[in-house]
């Protein structure tokens, strides 16, 4: 059965933004599969020695388990995310998702992103799983990027909380702007996705942050 128009917009919007992430996620999977190989040689070759000490090798078996771990968090985000999405959509498991590939990138200019969970019975919306994850990664992705800058951007949180019958992610970084790109707008709206942006701040700093709000379902 071929699916609405609506439904057809979200998918290929959807597409093009995880292809997007994808590009730069990336260079993080590299970086950790190559590190975790370099220190997974470097044990083989000491391991080989009869008379090596295990101390001279624990440090570069404790730096291949991180890098491992890292890399297992990574794949696990892109291969959920590269599936077809369980309806209702859980909007927590989606963000912690979303999170980790905007956040995964070999640039030092690139901001770190934190997820914050409060309280809530169910993060389950009624709002279609692509939807779900384009209102998401949209703002954050154009959030998390420094392009131009020598230091790091500052941190983003995204903070989830139970609102009047949705639930709520706040996007937020100090210092700069969240907004949902105008090119999503019209296809997040119309899958049902509310948003509010917050401006604080005097003249020479002025910033907002982003408040999207997903019925439940």
């Amino acid at each position: 059965m071929a699916r609405e128009p609506a439904t057809q917009q979200i998918a290929v919007l959807w597409l093009t933004t995880l292809q997007r992430a994808l590009g730069r996620a990336s260079h993080d999977v590299k970086d950790a599969l190559n590190g975790a190989l370099v220190n997974i040689e470097v044990i083989r070759g000491r391991a080989g020695k009869p008379d090596a000490p295990a101390a001279s090798i624990a440090p570069f078996a404790e730096a291949a388990g991180q890098q491992l771990d890292r890399l297992t968090i990574l794949i696990d985000a892109v291969l959920a995310l590269g599936r077809v999405e369980r309806e209702p959509a859980d909007v927590v498991v989606t963000l912690r998702r979303v999170a980790t590939i905007c956040g995964a990138s070999a640039s030092f200019a690139d901001a770190q992103v934190t997820v914050e969970v409060g309280d809530l019975e169910s993060a389950a919306t009624a709002v279609p799983g692509d939807a779900v994850r384009l209102a998401l990664a949209a703002p954050l992705l154009d959030l998390v990027m420094g392009e131009g800058r020598t230091e790091r951007a500052s941190p983003v949180r995204c903070s989830v909380r139970a609102g009047d019958g949705t639930t709520v992610v706040t996007l937020e970084a100090e210092g700069r702007r969240a907004a949902m790109p105008v090119w999503a707008e019209q296809a997040v709206r119309a899958a049902g996705v509310r948003w509010v942006m917050n401006e604080r701040g005097g003249e020479a700093s002025r910033m907002n942050d982003l408040s999207l709000e997903f019925p439940r379902a």
